[in-house]
């Protein structure tokens, strides 16, 4: 009885566990394939936006590129052909079409602007980045000062026959309203899911919630990890909780022609409700089942027991009213049928032992087939015996192709005999980690190998296990820090600690040519009255164009440098003789002399300049100290002008 009990709740509680199990299986794969769906609708309007961006792109440049030779800067002649190409644009695609001139003044707008009409974008980036390239570009999402609609611009450069751009085109679009956005957000998931742009720093270009345009995504409180991940360069889906608290699936995906984030939140309450219901109704019928299936066991048990209890009445009669053991024929068959069945549930169970087994490297290869890193096994041979499925992605090689592929058949003879000294050292028991450059897609990566030996137990080494990352996000972002340190950000020429690395090198050749160094050291003459009358705004954007002009007026092989403040230096390699150091730093006060064009009118400015020239075994300090010493000579004399350092 008791074992017929013992059975009957061993089924119940294996059928609910098998029926749970089997439904949490599906109910993963149901996630799967939801999340899937959304990436793939992501990225089929992420395409569209790149075409659409793209398409606009190509007119304006065919715009810029059709202009006749006699138009480019005749600017009366060129309005009417520029209103002709709005109108067969489409006007309302877009908000308008304005041309500048070399210099960033406006020369025409196809549109009527209200109020003011005298606009320069001298320090744009879709200004000063075609200006410098020659090539068209699309902008950042600005704001326009004078109509205060959120826009993006495509501009282009209109380039004369000597090849010397003398306009640049620019066609804003309204991305909200001209039918980009709206034609997406038929995508939008479900009855409460959205779609929502940012561009790839974080700023919403595009929200159901409009008092989120043009805020940063981290200023609303609360974490959404999704988010951050996507802003350091993730692509796909996942499901994780958003800064309401709301659990949701959340897909992101890179435009190509911007690098804007174009993403989509469906909520995992509205996404899931089938599923939901499902297991609700699932999980009363599987307990049902179990019980069912209990009840059962525990009659099949007990009447297959039976012959057991006979065979115990007999041992017991045997023993205590000593009836003759014939009696144990009759129980014989029933011993070795419950012996076959004993013998088929221990099959049944090594059958159970290997399916759980087979699930659980179902499960190893599902992770290591969805880790962004390659993972593979390579024997004494150098071929490989295990790839993950990231090595269809990077390579396009099957995980199944692999199987006995050589290393250099995958990565080229030439990366093969690279890593051959590493592989080498793995093979030979030690781990290692190394760096190597290769063209994956058609694009260099820096990826990081390490290599971990597969120790017998006699000591030997079978293979490596070799997991490879890819760096090059990482180095280029080390990169940019580094650069970011040696560069002054407002002005963008050189900070106090590049111009200390330039001086000291400076010297070293100074003194192997045996060609004197000049010195300049200099500041903008009353600059705190400049910042008191017109406020630091205007300062900064003093200090940005006498850094401009400093280093347009020096040669290319010279450096210039803002040590803080108002205060710059300028060090002239190979200068000769005084002489010529007079000439260059009379040219810097001849430059500076100019009106500074600023967002609050023309405001005049001058500069003092002390030069000193370097001298045999003098040290970076004495030299600069004689450089301000000038300057100091300099100021004293009346300022607007230079002085030169007589020690």
């Amino acid at each position: 009885m008791r074992l017929a009990c013992v059975a009957a709740v061993l089924v119940f509680a294996a059928t609910l566990l098998a029926t749970l199990s089997t439904l949490s299986v599906a109910e993963r794969g149901m996630k799967v394939v939801i999340g899937d769906q959304q990436y793939t609708l992501l990225a089929g309007a992420a395409s569209f936006m790149d075409d659409r961006m793209g398409e606009r792109l190509k007119q304006a440049e065919a715009l810029a590129a059709g202009i006749p030779p006699r138009m480019r800067t005749d600017w009366a002649a060129l309005h009417p052909y520029v209103n002709e190409q709005l109108r067969l644009w489409g006007a309302d695609d877009y908000l308008n079409i304005v041309v500048f001139d070399a210099s960033g003044d406006m020369r025409l707008s196809a549109r009527p602007l209200p109020g003011q009409t005298v606009l320069n974008v001298r320090g744009t980036d879709y200004f000063e980045q075609v200006l410098a390239t020659r090539k068209s570009m699309i902008s950042r999402p600005v704001r326009s000062r004078l109509t205060g609609e959120h826009s993006v611009i495509f501009s282009a450069p209109v380039i004369d026959t000597a090849g010397k751009v003398v306009a640049v085109v620019t066609a804003s679009v309204d991305l909200r309203r001209s039918g980009f956005l709206r034609q997406i957000g038929t995508l939008k998931p479900g009855k409460t899911g959205y779609l929502f742009l940012m561009t790839a720093d974080g700023v919403i270009i595009d929200h159901p919630d409009e008092t989120r345009l043009f805020q940063h995504v981290g200023s609303a409180p609360g974490v959404n990890r999704g988010t951050e991940r996507a802003l350091d360069g993730f692509e796909g889906w996942l499901e994780t909780r958003g800064k309401d608290g709301v659990d949701a699936i959340y897909a992101y995906k890179r435009l190509r022609s911007t690098g804007w984030i174009l993403a989509a939140r469906y909520p995992v309450g509205e996404a899931f409700a089938p599923m939901i219901a499902m297991r609700r109704s699932a999980f009363f019928s599987a307990g049902g089942l179990a019980l069912a299936a209990g009840l059962l066991a525990w009659v099949l048990v007990f009447q297959l027991l039976a012959p057991l209890q006979v065979l115990r009445d007999s041992v017991v009669s045997i023993r205590d009213d000593g009836t003759d053991i014939g009696v144990l024929r009759d129980g014989r068959k029933d011993e070795i049928g419950e012996l076959g069945r004993a013998f088929h549930a221990l099959m049944a169970e090594r059958e159970r032992a290997e399916s759980g087994r087979a699930a659980s490297e179902k499960r190893l290869r599902l992770i290591a087939d969805n880790l962004p890193v390659l993972i593979s096994y390579i024997d004494r041979e150098q071929r490989f015996r295990f790839g993950n499925a990231t090595f269809e992605k990077w390579f396009g090689v099957e995980p199944a192709q692999m199987d006995g592929m050589h290393v250099a058949q995958l990565l080229g003879e030439e990366v093969a005999a690279e890593i051959h000294p590493q592989l080498d050292q793995a093979f030979a028991g030690r781990p290692v980690t190394h760096e190597i450059r290769i063209p994956l897609r058609g694009e260099p990566r820096i990826l990081q190998a390490t290599y971990i030996p597969d120790l017998q137990p006699d000591g030997s080494v079978a293979g490596i296990y070799s997991l490879v990352h890819d760096m090059t996000h990482v180095k280029e972002v080390e990169e940019q820090l580094l650069q970011l340190a040696r560069v002054d950000p407002l002005t963008g020429i050189a900070n106090r600690r590049m111009f200390g690395e330039a001086l000291h090198h400076a010297l070293d050749r100074a003194r192997r040519s045996g060609k004197a160094l000049a010195l300049a050291y200099l500041d903008i003459d009353y600059f705190k009255k400049i910042n008191d009358t017109h406020g630091h705004g205007v300062g900064d954007e003093v200090l940005k164009e006498f850094a401009r002009r400093l280093s347009a007026g020096v040669r290319a092989t010279d450096t210039a440098a803002r040590l803080s403040g108002d205060e710059f230096v300028v060090i002239l390699e190979e200068i000769g003789t005084r002489a010529e150091a007079e000439h260059t730093a009379a040219k810097i006060v001849e430059g500076m002399r100019l009106p500074f064009r600023t967002s609050a009118g023309l405001v005049q400015a001058s500069t003092s300049v002390g030069v000193a020239l370097s001298q045999l075994r003098q040290t970076q300090e004495q030299l600069l100290a004689a450089a301000d010493s000038a300057l100091y000579a300099a100021k004293g004399k009346g300022r607007d002008g230079y002085a030169f350092f007589e020690g």
